[in-house]
């Protein structure tokens, strides 16, 4: 009973890291789980391994240790299983601590494995137990080798502390591409830092921001340098999301001069007069309005790519999909 048992569950759980190998393959990870969580591990830069989906390697293993169980070298399953089980828990261990997002499908493979293990009781196997952690800090060393070297130009500037122009964007967002471009003249005017927060609002936007990123603050361009990269976007959307109201839409422009702060949301002539007056640029600057139209507050605009166009009286702005 009990054998039957452990290879339906080793079965089980190679059939969902299967299915989940080929939504990532396929970019339709959603099918199995659409919720905002699970789309941002899926997304990452951890969901593969040597540009093949981390799946794949769980559903060989498993079938790998499934073969071994059946041919009656319980051991050398056990080591499979542990292994597969130091490796999971450090994923597990990534997305609490650096991601900030728990899967769900994740968590249930975890649970599955955990399950395998108990019930082919390859815990009772002390080097097999060993392994699993010594799993656990060969896939730290994998996913973070230490090969960063911070550019020598990064300084702290103290001005930026007391006036500044942070404005988050998205590459796809032609609303952003229209506001860097006007920000940059009044900043090139009065000597204000403008700082580029990228953030994603879609799946592909984010090997644009993340890369943006490493080229930046990185000299190589390592796996490292793009996941600590892609870890500074993640925490620009959250922190652009606290801003709008737990919403990610772009453009989000935070001004900050003579002590005060000014957030404005989207793009458009209303968000322009404001960002004049606070520096009082219209008339003594002389700077254009690059000829955008004044938006309206009832006009609702479905894009190509899928994204809501919202165009309101204080700007047109882009929004992430929704779940």
């Amino acid at each position: 009973m009990r054998r039957k048992t452990t290879i339906l569950c080793i079965l089980a759980t190679a059939a969902l890291s299967l299915a989940t190998g080929i939504g990532d393959l396929l970019g339709k990870s959603a099918i199995l789980c659409s919720s905002s969580a699970c789309m941002k591990v899926h997304s990452s830069s951890f969901a593969t391994a040597f540009v093949i989906p981390v799946g794949f390697y769980a559903t060989l293993f498993l079938l790998l240790s499934l073969w071994f169980f059946l041919k009656r070298q319980e051991d050398i399953c056990s080591m499979i299983l542990c292994s597969l089980l130091g490796l999971e828990l450090y994923y597990t261990y990534l997305q609490i601590f650096f991601i900030g997002s728990l899967c769900r499908v994740c968590l249930l493979f975890l649970a599955l494995l955990l399950v395998c293990v108990l019930i082919a009781r390859a815990y009772r196997e002390r080097n097999a137990v060993l392994l699993g952690l010594m799993m656990f800090l060969v896939a730290h060393f994998a996913f973070f080798y230490p090969r960063v070297t911070l550019k020598p130009t990064l300084t702290l500037d103290e001005v930026a502390e007391k006036k500044a122009i942070e404005i988050f964007a998205a590459p796809s967002c032609t609303h952003c591409e229209h506001a860097i471009e006007y920000l940059r003249k009044i900043c090139a005017k009065t000597g204000t830092p403008l700082i580029v927060r990228p953030v994603s609002i879609s799946t592909r936007d984010m090997d644009q921001s993340v890369r943006w990123v490493t080229g930046k603050l990185f000299e190589c361009k390592s796996r490292t340098s793009y996941r600590l990269a892609e870890k500074i976007v993640w925490e620009n959307e959250k922190e652009a999301r606290k801003l709008n109201n737990g919403k990610l839409a772009v453009p989000l422009i935070l001004v900050k001069v003579n002590g005060t702060e000014e957030t404005f949301r989207g793009w458009g002539k209303d968000v322009q007069r404001a960002i004049d007056s606070l520096f009082e640029t219209t008339r003594n600057l002389g700077i254009d309005t690059l000829g955008l139209k004044k938006s309206y507050a009832s006009t609702l605009i479905e894009s190509e790519e899928g994204k809501t166009l919202s165009m309101c009286s204080k700007g047109a702005f882009c929004s992430e999909d929704s779940d």
